[in-house]
């Protein structure tokens, strides 16, 4: 038994479809914890004002998003299965090119193939048409048919 997953991600949510052997597919949603805007009280400008010291605030911020980022694709990661033949990541951001960088860090995931795509938004029926598509045309280009 073969199996596959195709990945749907934004900054707001990830939606894992798994593939066993191109059919009975299984959807799993994940929902980012990533702020898109933070919003400090008593923010006027791009540093803001300490008793008599001024302190940037973006630093602080970016630094924020990138762990925020680092803990949305570590809980990707983990719900993904270690059997996974190849991974189809595809989405409206970058991140999913992030997501790979991710991957390739991992010795598990580091071998195996990442197909990558720009995609917009879709409905869950979409995705796992689009997911399924995609595996059936690699299994042609391969020289192997569906019995």
């Amino acid at each position: 038994m073969k199996k596959e997953i195709g990945i749907w991600l934004n900054s707001d949510k990830a939606v894992l479809i798994s593939l066993k052997d191109g059919q009975n597919e299984q959807i799993l949603t994940l929902e980012s914890k990533i702020e898109t805007r933070t919003r400090i009280p008593g923010e006027r400008k791009p540093f803001s004002r300490l008793g008599n010291i001024l302190a940037e605030t973006s630093g602080r911020l970016t630094n924020r998003r990138k762990q925020q980022m680092h803990q949305y694709f570590n809980q990707i990661i983990h719900s993904l299965d270690n059997e996974a033949r190849e991974l189809y990541l595809f989405g409206p951001s970058t991140a999913k090119i992030q997501l790979e960088k991710e991957l390739k860090k991992i010795p598990q995931f580091a071998q195996k193939p990442v197909i990558i795509e720009s995609a917009d938004k879709m409905t869950e029926r979409q995705m796992v048409a689009r997911v399924k598509s995609h595996f059936e045309k690699t299994q042609t280009q391969n020289g192997k048919t569906k019995h």
